[in-house]
């Protein structure tokens, strides 16, 4: 029969990260540039600590068990709160190699459509990023920037509930972000950024004892607030 293609998405509306990225495009436009002074230079290192908000949205791409595709399934991802980390070193005044990652968040998936109800399986996971960010210059404290790059996502400690021997394949994606730091002091900054890395994941298992497969579509939105230290 082959695979059918099923596509139910949830829609979680992450009011806070929407509210954040609006702010922050919206400041770009506020900060004047002419004859700014940086607040980087080259070899600068700066170790960033944030509070981090994971937000999803997932659709079903496609679903069988024993080689039958199972019709009007989809699937439920939580979000969840955890700790991130990055590290930046700059190359100039403007631009800078940024790598991210943290503690794993927690995801529980459950089934929806006709499989509502049944408790797929739990799993950890998250990203490692390493991306290229542009910093733009201010005649104040406050200092935008943008980021692009790719990420590895990871998944650890998979555990079935209804399904067994589940498994979630890690994934290549790309990475886009875009931020602001306030300078508090002459090393310390505020952080606040939102990061976006959509990927596919390859599901397996078994339920009762028939071999199932399928394949999800992730669009997390991290939204990460903290502090940073220039070193």
């Amino acid at each position: 029969l082959g695979d059918v293609y099923k596509r139910q998405v949830k829609s979680k509306g992450p009011f806070a990260s929407k509210f954040v990225l609006i702010t922050m495009i919206g400041g770009f436009s506020s900060f004047s540039v002419a004859n700014a002074e940086p607040l980087y230079s080259k070899g600068d290192w700066l170790f960033g600590l944030n509070a981090a908000k994971v937000f999803t949205n997932e659709t079903l791409d496609s679903i069988s068990a024993g080689g039958a595709p199972i019709p009007g399934a989809g699937v439920n991802i939580t979000d969840d709160t955890t700790l991130s980390f990055d590290v930046s070193y700059f190359l100039n005044s403007s631009v800078a190699l940024n790598f991210f990652g943290g503690l794993p968040a927690s995801a529980n998936l459950a089934g929806s459509g006709s499989l509502a109800g049944l408790p797929v399986g739990e799993t950890e996971y998250g990203p490692a990023v390493l991306s290229l960010q542009y910093h733009f210059s201010t005649n104040s404290s406050v200092s935008p920037y943008v980021g692009a790059g790719i990420a590895r996502i990871l998944f650890l400690e998979e555990q079935g509930d209804a399904l067994a021997d589940f498994d979630l394949k890690d994934a290549w994606a790309p990475a886009v972000q875009v931020g602001m730091r306030y300078q508090m002091s002459d090393n310390w900054f505020a952080n606040a950024d939102i990061r976006y890395t959509p990927f596919e994941t390859d599901i397996s298992g078994t339920l009762g004892g028939a071999p199932v497969r399928g394949k999800i579509s992730v669009d997390p939105t991290i939204l990460n607030i903290g502090i940073a230290y220039r070193f």
